[in-house]
């Protein structure tokens, strides 16, 4: 069964017009920057499948030229959004192509002219689409599926085209676009169909991971300090639970007077202080979580006791530092090392519970270990 050119410019119009409505609809909830400039890609693409019958009544300036300028348009902002998706920026070079290309098509040139537009459009459609595809292998999103697959996508349409444009002289390939009559005219219209499908597959496929991401993040942080609550910090913890590595835990002095004297909005001031000054204090690869009320852990991969036990003291001296009151509002930490194994983290938070005991016991404001001797659990719950 063949199909006829017409059928399939009237198939790819339907395709991207349902697409561009799909994810304007999308970008109006979520407000996703590259969601409207792939919604505007599509949008080109129905514009120049619109305007291309015209071409057929003799009109050469909005039938072929402004028809077959929606093409580098729609790719321009394809590129656009792979940019946004990646949180990237555009040089202003590549904003301008579509522009080039409509200067250099409506240039008179001799010879034939249906051959030389076809080489500028496929030409500009070819480094479009490979850019945006390099754009994305670049990004370490391309790790997931449907990323590698947008990426894919723009990589083979940008070979393609590459292929398109070195044909635009051959015999046969190019020959009257007013009818559509050609071999690579025919070709590229069935290619296009199937890279609109691929896009909006990718693209649907990206917002439905974003939203995954979204719940999780939602359910594994903390509101009011933005840092992983318990569950997000069991859950991160569990690449580290193989290797060695230190536990802090670590608790404010004093806090429930700070409430009782001051209000709860200087308490959760300071614990939104506390998470702040945690952040830009432990290493890199360090997991901070607040675990409940002013209890706060971090995990430090890689790090012995002793080189914990370390960045506690210095945890303590940088935020007594900070605050105005004499023991109130400071920290107590306890420290415990872990060596591989979930249950030794485990056992490594019961230690730095008895460490940071230990702590308190001995006057608030200061880092310690558990003691050596001895292996019952001191109840925490009764000092502040």
């Amino acid at each position: 069964m063949s199909v006829d050119a017409h059928t399939m410019l009237l198939l790819s119009n339907g395709i991207a017009f349902v697409a561009a409505a799909f994810l304007l609809i999308e970008w109006r909830s979520l407000r996703e920057g590259f969601l409207l400039s792939f919604a505007l890609g599509f949008l080109s693409i129905v514009l120049g499948c619109s305007l291309a019958p015209l071409r057929q009544d003799g009109s050469f300036l909005v039938g072929i030229w402004l028809s077959n300028a929606m093409v580098p348009l729609a790719h321009m902002l394809f590129l656009h959004g792979a940019a946004a998706f990646t949180h990237r920026k555009l040089p202003l070079a590549w904003l301008l192509a579509p522009v080039f290309c409509a200067i250099l098509t409506a240039i008179p040139v001799p010879g034939d002219r249906d051959q030389v537009m076809s080489l500028v459009n496929a030409a500009g459609v070819a480094l479009l689409s490979l850019r945006a595809a390099a754009m994305l292998v670049e990004t370490r999103r391309t790790t997931r599926s449907e990323t590698s697959m947008l990426a894919s996508t723009f990589l083979v349409h940008g070979a393609f085209y590459g292929v398109k444009a070195m044909s635009a002289f051959v015999p046969g390939a190019f020959v009257d676009l007013s009818s559509y009559s050609g071999a690579m005219i025919a070709l590229s219209l069935f290619e296009g169909i199937l890279v609109e499908v691929a896009l909006a597959m990718s693209i649907a496929g990206a917002l439905r991971r974003r939203r995954e991401d979204r719940v999780t993040k939602l359910a594994e942080s903390d509101p009011l300090t933005g840092l992983l609550n318990r569950r997000g910090f069991e859950a991160h913890a569990g690449a580290a639970r193989a290797g060695n590595g230190a536990l802090l835990v670590i608790d404010v002095d004093n806090f429930k007077t700070i409430n009782d004297c001051f209000g709860h909005q200087e308490g959760d001031r300071l614990l939104g202080d506390l998470a702040e000054f945690l952040m830009t204090r432990v290493p890199p690869t360090a997991i901070v979580a607040r675990l409940g009320g002013d209890e706060f852990a971090v995990l430090l991969p890689g790090i012995d006791e002793a080189a914990g036990l370390g960045i506690a003291e210095d945890l303590c001296t940088g935020f007594a530092a900070r605050q105005s009151g004499s023991n109130c509002g400071t920290l107590s930490i306890g420290c415990a090392a872990f060596h591989g194994g979930s249950q030794d983290l485990d056992l490594a938070h019961l230690q730095a519970d008895r460490g940071l005991y230990e702590a308190k016991s001995e006057g608030r404001n200061r880092a310690s270990r558990a003691p050596r001797h001895g292996s019952g659990i001191f109840p925490i719950a009764a000092v502040g």
